[in-house]
């Protein structure tokens, strides 16, 4: 998966998006995409000049702690 633009913009339209869906059926790849969003938020905040995201990395891992806890549907089970 490639992630365009900066890893912070990408928290946090991840972040805007896991509270919009809360409590509705998620398509797997978009959870999956968060996830990736979370581990490059993880790879970035390690390295010593990646941006200061630690914050946002922690606010996303909680999002998506309440949203696993939530049933997950498949893409053909979500009404369009």
């Amino acid at each position: 998966m490639k992630i365009h633009g900066s890893i912070r913009s990408n928290l946090i339209s991840s972040i805007v998006s896991v509270r919009h869906w809360q409590g509705r059926p998620v398509h797997k790849d978009t959870v999956a995409y968060w996830h990736n969003v979370l581990e490059q938020g993880r790879r970035s905040n390690a390295g010593a000049f990646g941006e200061p995201v630690a914050e946002l990395v922690a606010e996303l891992e909680t999002e998506l702690a309440q949203l696993g806890r939530a049933k997950t549907k498949t893409p053909r089970e979500v009404s369009h």
